[in-house]
């Protein structure tokens, strides 16, 4: 049986409670993925995976659905503590090519800018070195572009992040960032 995705999406949130695990479910919630029984996968792109919407996405899942996941997430109990988790893509324009994501996680006192173009810069390096190509990402990525060229092929360069504050009372506070692949 192949299991391979053909479309994904991406989503966000963040939960605050007096138990890890409740702030966890709410930063599921506050996502809008809290109905899924996620499977924590590594992170290739399949060739031809589309990204969608996350609007599109929810409407594919089902309660209880076995929901396979990139996931990236953060907690603290830290009043104050700046926590931040996220997820970056380099992918493909050619539906024969796969691509890569990258995560981020249990970062501390980064911000959401430091953190974004960590996961950028390493999500095309992974590509740029499976394509054989000898630079760092710092000499490939450029601060604020999105498409780029690389062995005259066309990729796409992306990412999502969430960050939060400890709060105050010493509560969880958890941010977690997914991307949520469809089978269909």
């Amino acid at each position: 049986m192949n299991l391979v995705p053909k479309r994904f999406f991406f989503t966000q949130g963040t939960g605050i409670h007096e138990k890890d695990m409740r702030a966890f479910e709410e930063a599921m919630r506050d996502a809008g993925i809290d109905i899924c029984n996620l499977i924590k996968t590594s992170s290739v792109i399949p060739a031809g995976c589309k990204l969608i919407s996350q609007e599109e996405g929810m409407k594919s899942i089902k309660p209880g659905q076995i929901t396979f996941a990139i996931i990236a997430q953060s907690q603290t109990n830290e009043p104050g503590q700046l926590i931040a988790a996220g997820i970056g893509m380099a992918q493909p324009e050619d539906d024969n090519e796969y691509g890569y994501m990258t995560e981020v996680e249990e970062a501390i006192g980064r911000t959401k800018e430091d953190v974004s173009q960590d996961v950028e810069e390493m999500a095309i390096e992974n590509l740029a070195t499976l394509w054989g190509i000898k630079k760092d990402a710092e000499e490939i990525l450029k601060k604020g572009k999105k498409n780029y060229t690389l062995k005259n092929k066309k990729v796409k360069v992306d990412s999502w992040v969430e960050t939060a504050k400890g709060h105050e009372d010493r509560l969880y506070t958890v941010v977690l960032v997914c991307a949520i692949l469809l089978l269909d």
